[in-house]
């Protein structure tokens, strides 16, 4: 392929080439903010998100008429018939993604920048080259992180016709670019100062209403804590948990079950114990099954003893292999001569942690708090 090597611009081609063809084309330009340092941090994890994160952008991009033509590492460049499109894609795959990485409590936080051009393009082999190619990329460079950075051009072409408004940025001197471009970039993430003013006015109102719903709230939950008994889930949990209740009728929603049972990953638990048997852990292995199992309804899998953290990556692996909805793992210790569990429970779908508990385990009393925990999980997942 006559491409001329260019440290400067990746999207370079021979101009002399004839086998080029020209085109008009809304450049899409996405990459992850400080994948490197994501990276560096978990790689494994980082890589799992990225993919997962696809996901969602592909789809988008594809259903707004896009073609991706480039996704070296962590970028996508697409290219659209459509500025419009193109910024309508943008905007919907910013939204999506920070809403995600707000319900995902993992330390892998995923954001974007996108930058967006128009102008005339060169086709060679299905990948496009030049300097409106170049723009495109070097308008993400400077976009924030979650927002969108547009050319004039585009601003030109979609202003009044998308859903954000897009201020203007200046005249900007990008690198290796030998124009100065004005730039447009969105607002997504920042708050309108005018609705701050409009709220200044009830602010002292709001604080005493806060105030005393606050102490109402708290007074609930006191009463809830000394008079009720449940599991705290973490957040999100009631909608996992809704798509995968079970009953005699209706096959769970998350469709992670066969023959109408919900299934659950019931890893051989660690004993770090050495006051507890290994007598003492199957026994209590044979409760922990029995009080979840529920005919026609609910099975348990035996999944072999896995790490202490599981990893999203690892949580779904085990529970494809198992066609189940949930992952129960769980750790034996001591301390001074009382024996605990550490309970973990771990949804299919995005592979978190949902909940955990540390017990007390009573061989006298044949692990009543166990056996009482595990039934407000049964009861929490079945219709």
């Amino acid at each position: 392929m006559p491409i001329i090597k260019d440290n400067k611009n990746l999207f370079t081609l021979d101009k002399n080439d004839r086998g080029a063809q020209r085109k008009m084309a809304a450049i899409f330009a996405a990459d992850v903010v400080g994948y490197s340092k994501l990276m560096a941090q978990n790689e494994k994890l980082t890589l799992f998100r990225l993919k997962e994160t696809r996901k969602t952008t592909d789809p988008i991009i594809q259903q707004l008429g896009g073609r991706i033509f480039s996704t070296a590492g962590d970028s996508i460049m697409a290219e659209f018939a459509s500025p419009v499109d193109a910024v309508e894609a943008a905007i919907e795959i910013q939204n999506k993604i920070t809403k995600t990485s707000s319900e995902i409590n993992d330390g892998i936080i995923i954001e974007f920048r996108i930058g967006i051009n128009l102008g005339d393009i060169m086709v060679q082999d299905n990948n496009l080259y030049g300097d409106n190619v170049n723009i495109a990329a070097r308008l993400e460079a400077i976009s924030k992180p979650g927002e969108i950075c547009i050319s004039e051009k585009v601003y030109q072409e979609i202003k009044n016709k998308v859903d954000i408004s897009f201020n203007f940025g200046g005249t900007k001197k990008l690198k290796n670019i030998s124009e100065k471009i004005n730039v447009y970039s969105s607002n997504l993430t920042i708050v309108d100062s005018s609705n701050l003013k409009k709220g200044l006015f009830k602010k002292k109102l709001l604080i005493s209403s806060s105030l005393l719903i606050f102490l109402v709230i708290l007074a609930f939950l006191s009463y809830k804590h000394f008079f009720s008994e449940k599991i705290n889930y973490n957040q999100r949990t009631v909608s996992t948990l809704d798509d995968f209740k079970a009953s005699e009728e209706t096959k769970p929603d998350g469709s992670l079950a066969e023959d109408n049972v919900l299934k659950l990953s019931v890893m051989n638990f660690k004993n770090q114990s050495n006051i507890f048997t290994e007598g003492n852990l199957n026994s209590l292995m044979d409760i922990i099954n029995s009080t979840l199992t529920e005919k026609d309804i609910l099975a348990t899998v035996n999944s072999p003893e896995g790490s202490e953290n599981l990893n999203p990556p690892e949580v779904m692996l085990i529970a494809t292999e198992a066609n189940s909805a949930f992952v129960i793992n769980g750790l034996v210790f001591s301390e001074g001569q009382k024996n605990f569990l550490t309970i973990k429970i771990y949804e299919a779908k995005r592979g978190s942690m949902i909940a955990s508990k540390k017990i007390n385990l009573d061989v006298s009393d044949n692990y009543n708090e166990v056996t009482k925990f595990f039934k407000l999980f049964k009861k929490d997942i079945i219709k």
